[in-house]
C-alpha cells in the first residue's frame, strides 16, 4: 500500500509538472496570437489609410498631357511639328506671321494619319478635348478616332471647333499614351490634344 501510495504521488506530481508547461505553452501561444493579431490591425489600418491616402489622390482630376513627347505619322516639313499639340497654344489659330505656327499638320491628306500622345507613365484617363484648327477645313477632323491606348474613347461625328470626349467613373480607363487616328484620306491638323487624369500609378496599383 505504500508503495502504491508513492507511486500516485510521483504521478501526480508528473502530471502537475506536465500541466504546468502545457499551461505556459498556452499562455505563450496566446501571447504570441495576440501579437500576431495586434501586426494584422495594424497592417490592415495601414492599408487602409494609405488606400484613402490614393483615393484621395485620385479626386484630384488634373491636365497631364501638357509639354508631354508626341509623335506624328505623316510630318509637315515645314514645322508644323507635332510637339505643338502639347504646347498649351489654343486660342491663337491663325499665323499672322510665316514662322507664327499654333497647330500640327500632316503633310499629305493620305489615309491613317496619327498623333501620338505619350503620357510618360500610366494615368487614368478622365477627359480628352480635341482643339480642332478653326481658321480654315474643320471638316477635315470629322472620321477622326481617339484612342487611349488601343480603347476606343470617341469618333469625331460632326465639324467644331472642340470635341470634348469624357469618360465615365463606372469605366475606369488606364493608359500610357493617347493617339489621334485619322482613317479618311484627310490631312490631320489641330491646335491641341489636352487630356486630364490623375497618376501615374504602378501596373499593380490600379483601382477599378
Amino acid at each position: 500500500e505504500g508503495h502504491l501510495t508513492e507511486q500516485t504521488t510521483t504521478l501526480e506530481g508528473h502530471l502537475t509538472e506536465q500541466t504546468t508547461t502545457l499551461e505556459g505553452h498556452l499562455t505563450e501561444q496566446a501571447a504570441a496570437t495576440s501579437l500576431i493579431s495586434d501586426q494584422i490591425s495594424d497592417t490592415f489600418a495601414t492599408a487602409s489609410k494609405v488606400k484613402e491616402r490614393q483615393q484621395t489622390w485620385l479626386s484630384e482630376v488634373r491636365i497631364i498631357s501638357l509639354y508631354k513627347v508626341t509623335r506624328h505619322s505623316n510630318r509637315h516639313s515645314g514645322g508644323y511639328d507635332s510637339d505643338l499639340v502639347t504646347d498649351g497654344q489654343f486660342t491663337l489659330d491663325y499665323p499672322t506671321h510665316e514662322k507664327m505656327r499654333t497647330y500640327t499638320f500632316s503633310s499629305n491628306s493620305s489615309p491613317d494619319n496619327k498623333i501620338w500622345l505619350h503620357l510618360g507613365g500610366l494615368f487614368r484617363i478622365h477627359k480628352i478635348k480635341i482643339w480642332n484648327r478653326r481658321s480654315k477645313s474643320m471638316e477635315k477632323l470629322v472620321g477622326a478616332h481617339i484612342y487611349a491606348d488601343d480603347k476606343l474613347i470617341g469618333e469625331v461625328v460632326r465639324t467644331g471647333e472642340t470635341h470634348d470626349f469624357t469618360v465615365a467613373d463606372d469605366d475606369p480607363t488606364y493608359a500610357r499614351e493617347v493617339t489621334l487616328h485619322q482613317p479618311l484620306a484627310q490631312r490631320l491638323h489641330i491646335l491641341e490634344l489636352q487630356v486630364w487624369g490623375c497618376g501615374p500609378f504602378s501596373e499593380e496599383d490600379r483601382f477599378a
